[in-house]
């Protein structure tokens, strides 16, 4: 995690390729200190697949009543709201397959294989033209997941804000 924080200072394009499994933009950052880590989680390989297609099914079936709404309905936000929750949960759950599939070592994979994932937050500094005359600092969750033998690999680098929330793996 360390790493990550370095590279994210050093505006290091190359080594953050080589080590998320998302686009991480370093546009505006200026400093990125590891505030602290969530305790390591286990998850199956085969579990992280299968929640992969029910959000991938939970989002579709949101977005389609959201947008079988009529603009008069009074929980237009609420779905508008689940619908994006659902979205942003499967996408960070297709990219930590993505990043469990980069982390193996051996290339082989296995639907009992136990993966590992942490959340880190760390405390993003922005500033200079992208961000305006002051300075501001954004807490930033960095979700990483690791394969047996393998390297920890970041899948998800989201303002706590724009976070997925607490995901069960």
């Amino acid at each position: 995690m360390k790493e990550f924080s370095a590279a994210l200072r050093r505006h290091d394009g190359e080594r953050l390729r080589a080590m998320a499994a998302c686009i991480v933009s370093t546009d505006g950052v200026r400093d990125a200190r590891l505030r602290y880590l969530e305790p390591i989680r286990a998850v199956r390989a085969a579990a992280l697949d299968s929640l992969v297609a029910l959000y991938t099914e939970a989002h579709r079936l949101a977005d389609s009543v959201y947008a079988a709404a009529p603009d008069s309905a009074a929980d237009l936000e609420s779905r508008f709201e689940r619908a994006r929750n659902l979205g942003r949960r499967a996408a960070a759950t297709r990219a930590a397959r993505r990043g469990a599939e980069e982390s193996r070592s051996d290339g082989v994979s296995s639907a009992a294989a136990e993966l590992k994932t942490i959340r880190a937050h760390v405390m993003v500094r922005f500033a200079g033209e992208e961000v305006g005359p002051a300075a501001i600092d954004r807490d930033t969750i960095v979700r990483l997941v690791r394969a047996p033998g393998g390297v920890w690999v970041v899948y998800a680098f989201d303002l706590a804000s724009d976070s997925p929330g607490p995901l069960p793996y």
